[in-house]
């Protein structure tokens, strides 16, 4: 499964699916990033995928950064 996260101005971290479904609210995107990395060590045989981590700023076009999970 591949997971994004998306970082709200008034720091709301998101964990969704790559299609778009939320999954869980966090307070940081380490919290949000361990639980990828739990979830990928429950499923073995999932293929392990980069993290896409969205920053989104009012006013400005969101950024985007890959890490791991």
């Amino acid at each position: 499964m591949k997971f994004c996260i998306r970082v709200w101005s008034e720091n709301t971290v998101v964990l969704m699916t790559e299609a778009g479904h939320v999954l869980s609210y966090f307070n940081s995107v380490k919290e949000a990033l361990d639980a990828c990395s739990q979830w990928y060590d429950c499923n073995a045989s999932e293929l392990k995928h980069n993290v896409a981590i969205q920053y989104k700023q009012v006013g400005l076009e969101s950024s985007s950064v890959m890490a791991y999970a």
